[in-house]
């Protein structure tokens, strides 16, 4: 009775363990970069297969593409040409807002070329671009906008923003002409996929906010951001309670979720640039040169951009390898003002960790009250629960929450609740649980090898080749034991005798299902490698017994133990017998 109770607890315990891990992995106590890397797999598979594939309109982008480069020189252009640029934009096209997703941080060598730009961009709906750096060799130019938000805006609250050290800003005379400019930088993964772009970044104490937001916020009248807390109690680690950035427009709230890193999840349309459908791409040089019909662009928002290699800007993400940068921005700009950006909810953690709970001990506690065939189903049907919940959440809702530790954990637990049941369910899983009388003589003898092993055997010494001989079962009837002879270390089995045990696996296959002739052929060519096998010689025999019988659909190929009664020598070894299990 004590034994029952110490090999059902240990069932227990073998089928929680999984979610003993999975719980530790999600509490950050030991996380795991491999589980976090297929959170980020699923998320991608979504997104691709997501994407809408079909043209935003509001959103152009000029290119500064290799035919322009071609025809123009390389870049940095010159200043005059860039302020022609900007006429043309404003007055011939009718652009709403400009965008740069470029930076001056150098006054141009030509005289007066600085002065011919700023005065095009002045008075106009125009962000100018910038980035930060936290290089240790990089250094600051350039000046920097106003902050978006105070420290006063943020109620003390230790708000996740990320921080630079160094930032490279327009000169003052363009700086001064535009007051309003945000930052292009992007927060690529660990893995250096960029699948979020931040809101907004920390220098120097003070919240600046990105080239996305500012162009955001310039379109619809430049509305002050707002901050938006969770309120009660979040389940989730290292967050101050930002779920969100807030613009009032026209007496409606536009909500931007953020995550820990006051990011943005990107929702990419399109596998990008000018072949990717998404947005409309402008050559630089058709604008200039007058290609472009008049008006082309009215009401448009229209960023300046490259999509040429040799410029750099080219970034790794989940739908693309080369995916220009300044499209990132033009998702992000149109899924703000759509207001259908995914979003990872800050309660992300207690979502994962009551579905690792309702599930985990949903399994761990039935598994093994359950036969093989049944327990595999419940495994299999929790496994499309969760799923299925989690991509529902995606699909309808767009919440991005996490499903690999989930599903890892359901499947491991299946596994291992499935094996400990097959491992304890056996009728006797030791040498001294076999019927009193049965000797190890008789059986060596039997099968002609030299040691016997069971089950609990051959997983004790997993590096060791192990040859299944037989099934054996009482005549009482009950799960057979399968028992097994050591062939040799792994690393030093001969390739012969590799092969030699694949015959005879499928000699064993055939002679499991009744199939004696291809059984007989198999053990032919096994007696002709190796002659002096007793165990081939003995199945032969078998089969040519069986041959005789009628096919038996219950009849599984075990053997009965009381058979071998019979085969048993009238003396064998001291001490060599079974000790009774009882």
């Amino acid at each position: 009775m004590l034994q029952a109770l110490k090999q059902r607890g240990l069932r227990y315990l073998i089928t929680l363990l999984p979610l003993g891990l999975a719980l530790l992995h999600a509490l950050g106590f030991i996380p795991t970069r491999a589980v976090h890397q297929l959170d980020n797999m699923v998320y991608d598979a979504r997104l691709r297969a997501t994407m809408p594939g079909t043209l935003d309109p509001r959103v152009v982008i000029v290119d500064i593409d290799r035919p322009s480069l071609a025809a123009l020189g390389p870049w940095p252009w010159p200043r005059d040409q860039l302020a022609r640029l900007v006429n043309t934009l404003f007055e011939q096209q009718g652009a709403a807002v400009l965008g740069f997703d470029v930076v001056f941080p150098q006054p141009d060598p030509q005289a007066g070329g600085d002065t011919q730009l700023a005065n095009a961009l002045r008075d106009r709906p125009v962000v100018l671009g910038y980035f930060f750096s936290n290089e240790p060799t990089a250094r600051t130019t350039g000046v920097l906008p106003a902050p978006v938000l105070g420290t006063n805006v943020l109620q003390g609250r230790p708000v996740r923003i990320t921080r630079w050290d160094s930032v490279e800003s327009n000169i003052s005379e363009l700086a001064q002409a535009v007051p309003r400019a945000g930052a292009f930088n992007a927060l690529p993964d660990k893995d250096g996929m960029v699948r979020s772009l931040p809101l907004l970044a920390e220098y120097q104490g003070r919240a600046y906010e990105s080239l996305a937001l500012a162009v955001v916020r310039r379109a619809l009248g430049s509305p002050p951001v707002e901050p938006g807390f969770a309120s009660g109690l979040m389940l989730t680690r290292r967050f101050s309670g930002l779920e969100s950035l807030r613009l009032q427009h026209d007496g409606h709230t536009l909500v931007i979720p953020v995550d820990e890193r006051v990011a943005a999840l990107v929702p990419y349309r399109g596998r990008g640039g000018p072949e990717g459908g998404s947005f409309r791409y402008v050559p630089a040089i058709e604008v200039l040169s007058g290609r472009l019909p008049a008006g082309q662009l009215q009401g448009r928002i229209v960023l300046l951009g490259t999509t040429a290699p040799e410029l750099k800007d080219l970034r790794l993400t989940p739908v693309g390898a080369h995916y220009p940068g300044v499209e990132t921005h033009a998702n992000l700009i149109t899924g703000i003002l759509d207001g259908n950006l995914p979003v990872k909810p800050d309660y992300a953690l207690g979502y994962e960790l009551v579905v690792l709970c309702a599930s985990g001990l949903l399994l761990a506690f039935a598994l093994p009250r359950m036969r093989l065939w049944s327990g595999g189903l419940l495994g299999a049907a929790v496994l499309v629960g969760v799923i299925g919940l989690n991509s529902w959440l995606y699909l309808r809702q767009g919440l991005v929450l996490p499903l690999a530790g989930t599903a890892l954990m359901v499947v491991l637990t299946t596994a291992f609740g499935l094996a400990s049941a097959r491992f304890f369910g056996r009728p006797f899983e030791s040498p001294s649980d076999w019927p009193a009388g049965l000797s190890l003589a008789t059986l060596r003898a039997t099968y002609g090898v030299d040691q016997i092993a069971t089950e609990q055997d051959r997983q004790r010494q997993p590096d060791v080749v192990w040859q299944e001989i037989d099934r054996l079962r009482l005549a009482t009837g009950g799960a057979p034991i399968v028992v097994y002879t050591p062939l040799g270390p792994n690393s030093e089995l001969p390739a012969g005798l590799r092969d030699e045990l694949r015959l005879w696996q499928q000699a064993l296959r055939a002679w499991r299902a009744q199939d004696w002739d291809a059984c007989d052929v198999h053990l032919l060519n096994l007696q002709r490698q190796n002659a002096k096998k007793v165990l081939y010689r003995l199945y032969a025999e078998r089969v040519a017994s069986r041959r005789q019988l009628p096919l038996n659909p219950a009849w599984d190929g075990a053997t009965s133990i009381e058979s071998i009664h019979a085969l048993q020598p009238r003396t064998g070894p001291a001490g060599d017998t079974m000790p009774n299990s009882q």
